[in-house]
């Protein structure tokens, strides 16, 4: 492993330290976006150090940036990341949500841990790649991208996917998603984030008799959406647990005592899994997110019916956020939720993404196992699913055969609980993660971009 290859760790941390604060103070909230600030600001990086960068705008002000080191023939890595982020509300932040502060440890501000601090630890390491002169294997690509809070991905990976595909034609991603530790029963894991569920959003529209609100009838079609949506409220949902879920388990399983163990392969039993659920030694989000990952989900979030107290609409709407389990589609998800509600109401699809797994069997996955298990060694690497997405979403229908990986490792400090304020109020991640991060990243694409690294 290059690791120590003359490098100056403490002058790298300050470094990337650095970029990070550079990076939140440029104003990326996504509506309107604006990401071209980070694409300028990290453009004119990479120039100083003699790499040539590509900016490209979908529309003015959507701002891409790509650069990549040439190598060998293997298939090549991509560092991603994407600069936009979501809305803060400044009254209710301690610190200036885009002053970069570093206070008392840590840097301060929406986007260092959703996910600018990945993006300057990518930067960092694809510029140490460059200034050491590591031998590579193949190409490393570096792209921070635009628009991937806004779900659908029409400025930033997916678009360049479609018109400037060869800035960013990889058969391996780094990017965000996993890496946080957890405990269970004193053991200690880091995620790596293998797959993620699909995204099935769809409206309910039911159709009634219009009338005076004087006079009640049978054909009310805000009634109607609403026995359905108690219906899918309070319906059974089949179990779809996927291989990452079922490796998951397993993996924590494999170091426990029998009968946490028992509990945790109690999980995948319908009959018993709920029971198993609520006795499992895990914090209450974890044992939630288990839940719906087991299982496609539905979540009513917008309703619409009528514009007059007095009068009875024609017509009902829910918006319905659906999230699918690895295995499933758009058409077997449909049946599922016909199944419950019936045909009388109508469904339109208004958003579909396909789930996604990514293999455990690849070197790339391979490599990350090893180096945490150098890094960390009291520590186990497990594959997981998320029940969000990433720009996974818009890399993998396009490009089937590229394995994403989210990998960006972090370290829970007892009290802080930082990962917990992703997207919330007085977002900030320590100088010390941000330190141990950039470290492994560089490890691993050292070790798998090397010359004596994985050519598969």
């Amino acid at each position: 492993m290059r690791t120590n290859m003359n490098i100056d760790w403490n002058r790298a941390t300050r470094e990337v330290v650095g970029f990070l604060r550079d990076l939140i103070r440029c104003d990326t909230t996504n509506p309107p976006g604006n990401e071209i600030l980070c694409a300028n600001y990290i453009a004119d990086v990479l120039k100083r150090e003699g790499i040539d960068a590509a900016v490209t705008e979908s529309e003015p002000t959507r701002g891409n940036v790509t650069a990549r080191l040439k190598g060998g023939d293997a298939p090549a890595l991509m560092l991603l990341g994407h600069t936009d982020v979501v809305a803060a509300e400044p009254d209710k932040w301690s610190r200036n949500p885009f002053g970069g502060d570093l206070h008392r440890g840590y840097i301060w501000g929406r986007g260092a841990l959703d996910m600018k601090n990945m993006v300057a630890a990518e930067l960092m390491v694809f510029l140490l790649l460059k200034r050491q002169g590591v031998p590579l294997n193949r190409d490393v690509i570096y792209a921070a991208t635009a628009d991937e809070e806004a779900g659908r991905g029409n400025h930033g990976i997916g678009w360049l996917i479609d018109h400037h595909p060869d800035q960013v034609n990889a058969k391996y991603v780094l990017t965000e998603g996993g890496g946080g530790d957890f405990y269970v029963n004193g053991k200690r894991f880091y995620t790596c984030q293998t797959g993620q569920k699909g995204i099935f959003r769809f409206r309910l529209i039911a159709k009634g008799q219009p009338g005076h609100g004087s006079r009640p009838h049978n054909d009310n079609a805000v009634i109607a959406l609403s026995r359905a949506l108690g219906v899918l409220g309070s319906a059974k949902w089949a179990m779809h647990p996927s291989k990452t879920l079922r490796a998951f388990l397993e993996g924590i399983a494999a170091t426990q005592d029998g009968e946490t163990a028992q509990q945790l392969r109690e999980v995948l039993d319908a009959g018993h899994s709920e029971e198993a659920l609520q006795k499992l030694p895990l914090a209450p989000d974890m044992i939630a997110s288990l839940r719906a990952l087991l299982h496609n989900t539905v979540s009513p979030t917008v309703l619409e019916a009528g514009s007059k107290i007095n009068v009875i609409p024609a017509e009902a709407t829910a918006w319905i956020d659906g999230r699918l389990a690895p295995g499933q589609t758009d058409k077997s998800f449909e049946a599922e939720i016909r199944s419950h509600i019936g045909d009388e109401i109508d469904l339109v699809v208004d958003q579909y993404s396909p789930p996604l797994e990514a293999s455990t069997d690849s070197p790339l996955y391979q490599t990350l196992v090893e180096v945490m298990a150098e890094r960390d060694p009291d520590a186990v690497v497990l594959p997981a699913l998320m029940t969000g997405g990433t720009d996974a979403k818009h890399i993998c229908p396009r490009w089937p055969e590229v394995q994403v990986y989210g990998f960006m490792p972090h370290r829970q400090v007892p009290g802080e609980e930082e990962m917990n304020l992703i997207h919330g109020h007085d977002e900030r991640v320590s100088v010390e993660n941000l330190a141990f991060a950039t470290r492994v990243l560089y490890d691993v694409v050292t070790r798998f971009c090397g010359c004596e690294g994985e050519m598969a």
